[in-house]
C-alpha cells in the first residue's frame, strides 16, 4: 500500500501498571478504548521495558539506547567499575533523541504531561524552581508555579526537542505541597494534547506527540476524583478541564465491572479507567481531523508496579498495544518478546527518518515482521537496574548482580547491611517476597514461576540453559561502557557478608506490606480482588 505523507505518531505513557488491568489482556478493568486499540492493531503479549524506574525507561523510549550509555548512569564510579542505574539517565540538548529527528525531518512535535528525564537546569544558566508549598490562591504562589512551569517548558524543549511542551509535571506529585494541587489532573493533560493537536491539524505537517501520564502512580487516584482541577502546575485555570467524563462517571463504570472503589488497587484501576477515556478522546480527535488512519497510535507504560526498581520481570513486563489502520493488520497478537528500545528504530523506519551515525541503537526494527511477515529480529531481552543486568530468552530469566569494589568495601568495613540494598533498588518492595532476591545469580522459569520465587541456578539440569543466558548477558554486555565481572566477588563467600545478609533479611521480615496477609506482588501484579477492602 502506497502511503500518501509521511505517518503521525501519537505515543501515550502510564504510569505504573501491567497488562493484567486491561480487558484486552484478559483484566475486569473496564478499557474498551484500549481494547478496541487492540483490536485493530497489534497487541504484543511479551513486551519488556529495559530499566523499571521512571527516568531510565523514558531514556529508552526516547533515544532508543539502555539507559547505561546515559554518561549520568556513571557518575563518581570508576571507569573500571558497573555503572549503577538508578532515578538517571537524564537527557541533555545534545541527546539525540526521536523528538529532535523527526523535527529535522519536517514533523511538528509536542511533548504534554510527566518529564522525568532531567531535572537540572545548569545549561539554562538557571537553578532547578523551588516547589511552591504556598496557598495556589495566593498571586505570589501561583507565580511561583507559573515561572516554574516556564522552566520546566524550557527544559523539555531543549533536551527532549520538542517544538510544543505544555501541561508539564516535572516528575511524581511531591507530597509537600499545598492539597489543591496534591492531585492527578488528566483532564489538564488531555486538554493539552487537544490543542497540539488543533494546531497540528492547521500547519499540514506530520506531527509526533508524546502524551505521559502521572496516572495511576501514586498518590491513590481515587484520591484525586473531584479534586478541583482549575489548580495546576501552571497555576491556577479560569475554567476547569472538559475534555474527560465526569470524575463520578469512573466510579460508576468501576461498580458496573464489579470492581471494588476503595483502597490503593481500586486506585490503580481508576487511574487506568481515566487512561482509557484519554485513548478514546485522542483518537476521536484525530479521527475529526481526518488523521486517524495515516496515524501510528501506540498505549504503553514505563514499568510495573510490584518489582519496580528491580530487574524481577514483573517489574519490566507491560502492556503495548499499536494500530496504524493505513499498514499494519488488525487483530494481530504478538507472543516473540519486544523491547521498549525497539520503539525508536521501528518509529524511524515508519517515519522515514533515521537517528545520527554517531548514536548507538541498541534496538530492532520490527516493523518489517508486523507488515510483511519477516523474520522476528528479538530474541532475547535485556534489562538494567541498580547494580544487575538481566536477559528473558524463551521461558528462562537470568538475574546477575555484581557490586563494585568501593561498595564491597563499604560492607567489609562498615559492617552496614542497609549498603545491600542501594545497588539493589527498592529492595524494601521486592525482597521479602522473592526468596533468592540477593543472590549474586539467579535463574527463574518465568512460565512456572512467574513471580520468581525458586531460583534454579544451583539445579545440575539447568546447566546448559544458564550457560546460554550467561553467554547472551556477556554478548550484550560487551556492547556496553564500563565492565560487568562475570563472578561475583569473593566476600560474597565469606561470614562477614552472610552475617550482613541475614541481618537485611531479618529487616526485611519486619515489614508490613499492603494488603497486609496477602501474595502481594500477585494481588497487584494480576489486579486481583483486594482482601483489605469491601467488595
Amino acid at each position: 500500500m502506497t502511503i500518501a505523507k509521511h505517518p503521525n505518531v501519537v505515543l501515550i505513557i502510564a504510569d505504573d501498571i501491567t497488562p493484567a488491568y486491561h480487558g484486552c489482556y484478559g483484566g475486569r478493568t473496564p478499557t474498551p478504548h484500549i481494547d478496541a486499540l487492540a483490536r485493530e492493531g497489534v497487541r504484543f503479549d511479551r513486551g519488556y521495558s529495559n530499566a523499571s524506574l521512571c527516568c531510565p525507561s523514558r531514556w529508552c523510549l526516547f533515544t532508543g539506547q539502555f539507559a547505561g550509555r546515559s554518561e549520568a548512569c556513571y557518575g563518581p564510579v570508576p571507569v573500571d567499575e558497573p555503572y549503577l542505574v538508578s532515578q538517571n539517565g537524564e537527557l541533555s540538548p545534545s541527546t539525540p533523541t526521536l523528538a529532535k529527528q523527526l523535527n529535522a525531518a519536517g514533523y511538528f512535535t509536542g511533548h504534554v504531561g510527566k518529564w522525568h528525564s532531567r531535572f537540572d537546569c545548569g545549561f539554562l544558566g538557571e537553578d532547578e524552581p523551588v516547589v511552591p508549598c504556598g496557598d495556589p490562591d495566593d498571586p505570589a504562589v501561583d507565580r511561583l508555579f507559573r515561572e516554574r512551569h516556564a522552566v520546566a517548558r524550557r527544559v523539555v524543549k531543549a533536551c527532549g526537542g520538542f517544538h510544543y511542551v505544555d501541561r508539564v509535571y516535572w516528575g511524581n506529585i511531591p507530597r509537600n505541597v499545598h492539597p489543591a494541587v496534591q492531585h492527578h489532573n488528566i483532564g489538564w493533560f488531555t486538554d493539552g494534547a487537544l490543542a497540539f493537536l488543533d494546531l497540528a491539524a492547521g500547519n499540514g505537517k506530520p506531527f509526533y506527540l508524546h502524551l505521559a501520564n502521572s496516572l495511576p502512580h501514586d498518590p491513590n487516584p481515587l484520591l484525586s476524583l473531584n479534586a478541583d482541577h482549575r489548580y495546576t502546575w501552571s497555576g491556577k485555570l479560569e475554567q476547569h478541564p472538559c475534555s474527560h467524563p465526569s470524575d463520578d462517571s469512573v466510579t460508576e463504570r468501576m461498580n458496573h465491572a464489579g470492581l471494588q472503589t476503595s483502597g490503593p488497587i481500586a486506585g490503580v484501576n481508576a487511574g487506568v479507567v481515566q487512561i482509557d477515556d484519554q485513548v478514546g478522546i485522542i483518537r476521536e480527535k484525530l479521527r475529526a481531523i481526518g488523521e486517524l488512519e495515516n496515524t501510528i497510535f501506540i498505549y504503553t507504560a514505563d514499568h510495573g508496579i510490584p518489582g519496580k526498581g528491580s530487574c524481577h520481570m514483573i517489574g519490566q513486563h507491560l502492556p503495548f498495544v499499536i494500530s496504524w489502520p493505513a499498514r499494519l493488520p488488525c487483530e494481530q497478537v504478538v507472543q516473540q518478546i519486544f523491547s521498549w528500545v525497539d520503539v525508536v528504530p521501528t518509529l524511524c523506519a515508519a517515519c522515514g527518518v533515521s537517528m545520527p551515525d554517531t548514536h548507538r541503537i541498541d534496538g530492532y526494527n520490527v516493523l518489517h515482521s508486523l507488515t510483511d511477515h519477516q523474520p522476528w529480529p528479538r530474541s532475547v531481552a535485556y534489562h538494567e537496574m541498580g547494580w544487575s543486568r538481566s536477559v528473558i530468552k524463551g521461558n528462562y530469566h537470568y538475574i546477575a548482580t555484581r557490586y563494585p569494589r568501593y561498595a564491597i568495601e563499604k560492607m567489609r568495613t562498615e559492617h552496614n547491611s542497609k549498603t545491600l540494598g542501594v545497588g539493589l533498588m527498592f529492595d524494601t518492595l521486592n525482597a521479602p517476597f522473592i526468596p533468592g532476591y540477593f543472590d549474586p545469580d539467579q535463574l527463574y522459569d518465568i512460565a512456572a514461576d512467574p513471580y520468581e520465587r525458586t531460583n534454579l541456578v544451583n539445579d545440575p539440569a539447568m546447566g546448559a540453559i544458564i550457560a546460554d543466558l550467561k553467554a547472551e548477558l556477556r554478548k550484550l554486555l560487551s556492547t556496553l561502557p564500563r565492565p560487568f565481572p562475570e563472578e561475583p566477588d569473593d566476600f560474597l563467600r565469606t561470614d562477614v557478608y552472610r552475617e550482613l545478609l541475614t541481618e537485611r533479611k531479618n529487616e526485611m521480615a519486619g515489614l508490613v506490606h499492603y494488603p497486609r496477609n496477602a501474595d502481594v506482588p500477585r494481588v497487584w501484579h494480576a489486579n486481583l480482588v483486594d482482601p483489605a477492602c469491601p467488595s
